[in-house]
């Protein structure tokens, strides 16, 4: 009697490799400075802008008094939220699991994952549109969108809309956000692309667009998230992408900074030091689980709107 393969061989899970799914990266903590603080509350010092910007010294006579003035401020607060996403392992889950399944760290991995989204997620609605920021800008209306390759310029939109934040605040913006759309169609544009034909470097990537814009950083929202129920099949799940066909040209310093214009700020409570974020493991005996949960907080602030100018819809 011939054997089969199926004779002499029972079908294990693979160890050293298996199928997942999850986002290459969050931009959310990118876009605003990291403010560590020691308090889940507390507030910080606005300084009133047109104090600053008053020409208000004059000539000084000998034997009199030179021209005196000051300046107003006020104060904002933060409130750090706490965020946290937990996962549940059985007792018997785990005395059942074969070698393939790493349970703890899966399920490390799959919270700050839901912690790390909720941060996207809520960055983008919140500031990713109209009425925030000192400026919008709207597609079609305000400028032609940039998916119209004969008809418009980016390079000279983003040079005007940096042109009004320094009319505002004293300071060209230094950081320009996009949806992975509008940076598909950005990079292919032909005015970035003639620029550069005759270099050496005759690829757009995301360094030499920064330089042709003249900003510091541009950062692309590349996130996408389900908007199906769970419980859906897999195969009807619809997905979304998190940014959308939007722009945000933004100034920020570049570390958090004393008397300084900020569009926003993200702070942080370091309630674990030196941790934007942590894990905890966690033990119900009665249901027989180990939890494991993934906590976070923070709040995103706008700071300074006049810092920011926003392009709604800036592609097709």
């Amino acid at each position: 009697m011939k054997y089969t393969s199926k004779d002499v061989h029972v079908d294990q899970l693979l160890t050293n490799v298996s199928i997942g799914y999850s986002n290459a990266g969050y931009i959310a903590d990118q876009i605003f400075p990291v403010v560590p603080v020691d308090k889940q509350s507390d507030k910080y010092l606005t300084y009133d802008k047109s104090h600053w910007f008053r020409n208000e010294a004059k000539i000084r006579a000998t034997g009199t008094k030179s021209e005196r003035g000051g300046w107003n401020y006020s104060s904002d607060t933060y409130f750090c939220d706490r965020f946290s996403y937990g996962h549940e392992i059985y007792d018997e889950e785990r005395d059942n699991a074969d070698n393939a399944f790493q349970l703890d760290s899966d399920a490390a991995e799959f919270a700050t994952d839901k912690i790390l989204m909720q941060r996207e997620v809520a960055f983008a609605g919140d500031f990713f549109k109209t009425s925030v920021w000192g400026t919008d800008k709207v597609g079609a209306t305000d400028f032609t969108r940039w998916s119209d390759y004969a008809g418009s310029n980016p390079l000279v939109d983003v040079s005007d809309w940096m042109d009004t934040i320094e009319a505002s605040i004293g300071r060209e913006a230094n950081r320009l956000v996009m949806g992975k759309q509008v940076w598909t169609k950005l990079k292919w544009h032909p005015d970035l692309i003639d620029t550069i034909k005759y270099t050496q470097r005759a690829q757009m990537g995301l360094d030499l667009a920064a330089t042709l814009l003249e900003v510091e950083r541009i950062l692309v929202g590349r996130a996408i998230y389900t908007t199906s129920p769970e419980g859906t099949a897999e195969a009807s799940v619809s997905y979304s992408r998190i940014w959308g066909k939007h722009t945000l040209l933004l100034y920020v310093p570049n570390t958090p900074s004393l008397r300084q214009p900020a569009a926003g700020y993200t702070f942080t409570w370091q309630r674990v030091p030196s941790s934007l974020r942590y894990i905890k493991r966690l033990r119900d005996e009665e249901r027989e689980a180990d939890i494991i949960e993934a906590n976070a907080y923070y709040d995103h602030k706008v700071t300074g709107a006049a810092a920011g100018l926003f392009g709604s819809t800036v592609i097709a």
